[in-house]
């Protein structure tokens, strides 16, 4: 068998026409043979080619394209060969990398294989990076015979972006190291070779950069060999596990000299993929300035402690809520307990029930207004005795004027009030005892005013003037009696009010003008601009309304106008002010006005006689009323007293 070309020529004669064939028969089996081998050897390998993941391309010595795998249509996303076919390679590219592909098929025309990485978007503008080799293809290995051009790109977008990826984390974990308000460094190996470090690790170290960069840092803190930090890397390093210190002491050679630190520092170990350890971080903040400082405040609280231990007070200290988180010796002396036995048992328990709720609503409010709380109160001792004492809590503040802690003085004051008992008792029994004489003096001595007016004929101005000064004297003396029943009834709680609904403002009126007929050298005047009812004791509110003009009058020796004025109040309330210009009182003292026996300072004893509990009564009988009372003062231009109580909405029985 073989494989035959024919020709067939026809043969012409003179006169034009075909009179015969020339047939020329040559074999061309080997040729025939040699090409369908060449068929098949270009089949199997444009099957190798197109099983390809990369992009191979095929073009002629000029760079025109002949051929493009399968898999590098998809990867350039073009749909036909037949786009691109016969078109110069660059043209596919960018115009700004255009030529950088021409020079790269240049030198694979003059022989070299060029290696190169590119960006450039696919045909439908996909972005991708590209790692290329231009390379030429040679028919016998000479540069004579190079007939064609290979290019492999193999899509490496991935792989970019993963590094691109970690430039960009390597670069924010820079940033953050070299930004971190901490001090961080980054240690390499074995010998904790300096990596990585942050400014403030430079400031702690007393280091420059090139002291330190990339030099085994116990080269670099030679200071540190013997304190142990060597063993606590090796540790971590080995093993592994973080290591955390709180607070621990370093010396440190800054400007020639061992310096004492204080220092917070974490060693994290650094992991490589495979979860072997290549290194430490380490996380260092020097608390030297906060260590010393709070060892100065334990050193203070200690001599506070000593200090209040010997106070003979019953000292203790509270936080912002009044939790309390110390107790002097006197205090667990008193109550027989330790610190944890008070503070589990509650020092609320230790308060009498009937004084707990007073002293929460006077801490709540001394809390809002940065004052102290003062409070006479009972506290229950080791023998089950509850004992009267005097307790005072102070704030502590900061320099903005906010309450950091508060500081108690409790002080027994159970014979005192023992005492004062003993001296209510006394009173109420001579309260008692001179009512019914003076009752009877009274009596009399109106008896004979009585007789002397029916009597003309008697000389009255000789006894008249007497009588009536004696019936002055009495009046006083009536008033300072009922005012010492008063404080008894208010001290054991008897003071009793016989409630109704009146008009506060006619009975302020009526009150003024009685007090008129007996004080003919003053001028009080009434302003009334609010008119309202109250629900109380009538003849009680009457009695404060007579002491404070009273008062007014008595305190206003060189000026003889007093002004009332009926007003009305916030939160549903009508007040009534009384306003004199008489001595006044010192700012220091106004917080002492109401107090029981305090007295206002006067020239004379004869001018300012009295007690000193009109004020009080008057207070606690607002009070009674769910009332306040107040005073604004200055000294040597008189004083504003107002108490204010709630107005009667409906009618109450």
């Amino acid at each position: 068998k073989g494989f035959w070309n024919f020709v067939y020529q026809p043969i012409i004669g003179d006169d034009g026409t075909a009179n015969g064939i020339i047939v020329v028969v040559t074999e061309v089996t080997e040729q025939v043979l040699a090409r369908k081998k060449i068929e098949v050897s270009e089949a199997f390998n444009r099957a190798v080619l197109d099983s390809s993941t990369d992009c191979i391309k095929m073009m002629d010595a000029d760079g025109r394209l002949q051929f493009m795998n399968t898999n590098g249509l998809c990867l350039l996303e073009i749909d036909d060969f037949k786009q691109v076919e016969n078109t110069f390679w660059w043209d596919m590219w960018e115009p700004h990398n255009r030529q950088i592909i021409k020079d790269a098929v240049a030198s694979a025309k003059s022989g070299e294989k060029i290696q190169l990485q590119l960006f450039s978007p696919t045909a439908k503008g996909t972005p991708k990076w590209w790692d290329i080799i231009v390379l030429p293809v040679q028919q016998d290995g000479t540069d004579k015979n190079l007939n064609h051009i290979l290019s492999v790109s193999r899509d490496i977008t991935e792989q970019k972006l993963n590094e691109l990826k970690e430039k960009e984390l390597l670069g924010r974990f820079q940033t953050l190291v070299f930004q971190a308000p901490v001090a961080i460094c980054v240690l390499r190996g074995k010998d904790y070779v300096i990596e990585t470090i942050n400014e403030g690790m430079f400031e702690m170290w007393n280091r420059t950069l090139e002291e330190t960069i990339n030099k085994p840092a116990f080269d670099v803190l030679t200071e540190l060999k013997e304190q142990g930090f060597k063993e606590l890397m090796d540790n971590v390093y080995h093993t592994g596990e973080r290591f955390v210190a709180e607070e621990l002491p370093v010396q440190i050679l800054r400007n020639g000299n061992l310096e004492n630190l204080f220092v917070k520092f974490i060693y994290e170990p650094l992991r490589e993929a495979d979860g072997t350890v290549s290194g430490l971080m380490v996380l260092a903040h020097e608390i030297t300035e906060q260590v010393l400082s709070r060892k100065k405040v334990e050193e203070s609280e200690s001599h506070f402690r000593q200090l209040a231990d010997l106070m003979p007070a019953k000292i203790s200290n509270a936080d912002t809520e009044g939790n309390v988180l110390y107790f002097n010796k006197h205090w667990l002396d008193y109550t027989g307990l330790n610190f944890e036995e008070i503070k589990d048992f509650g020092y609320h328990k230790i308060m009498h029930p009937e004084e707990i709720e007073e002293f929460q609503k006077r801490f709540q409010k001394a809390a809002e207004t940065g004052t102290d709380v003062e409070m006479e109160m009972r506290f229950l001792n080791k023998e089950g005795e509850y004992k009267w004492h005097l307790n005072l809590a102070s704030p502590v503040k900061d320099e903005n004027g906010n309450i950091k802690m508060w500081v108690g003085s409790t002080t027994e004051i159970q014979k005192l009030k023992e005492d004062e008992q003993r001296k209510g008792d006394f009173l109420k029994m001579v309260s008692h005892e001179l009512k019914t004489p003076v009752t009877s003096i009274k009596g009399y001595v109106q008896l004979l005013l009585i007789m002397l007016k029916e009597h003309e004929a008697t000389p009255s101005s000789f006894l008249e003037t007497p009588l009536l000064r004696i019936d002055s004297q009495l009046k006083r003396l009536s008033r300072l009696i009922s005012e010492m029943l008063d404080l008894s009834r208010l001290e054991t709680g008897k003071l009793e009010l016989q409630k109704e609904l009146f008009s506060l403002d006619t009975l302020v009126i009526e009150t003024v003008q009685d007090i008129k007929f007996t004080n003919t050298n003053h001028i009080i005047n009434i302003l009334r601009d609010f008119s309202g009812s109250v629900y109380g004791d009538k003849d009680r509110i009457e009695q404060v309304i007579i002491n404070l003009i009273n008062n007014a009058i008595k305190y206003s020796p060189g000026n003889n106008l007093v002004e009332l004025r009926i007003h009305q109040a916030e939160n549903n309330q009508i007040a009534v002010s009384i306003k004199d210009y008489g001595i006044g009182i010192d700012a220091e003292h106004q917080h002492k006005i109401f107090n029981r026996f305090y007295r206002a300072d006067g020239k004379s004893e004869e001018n300012y006689a009295g007690f000193g509990i009109g004020l009080f009564i008057a207070k606690e009988i607002i009070e009674k009323h769910n009332g306040t009372i107040t005073i604004e003062s200055k000294k040597g231009e008189g004083s504003v007293f107002t108490f204010l109580l709630p107005l009667a909405t409906e009618t109450k029985q």
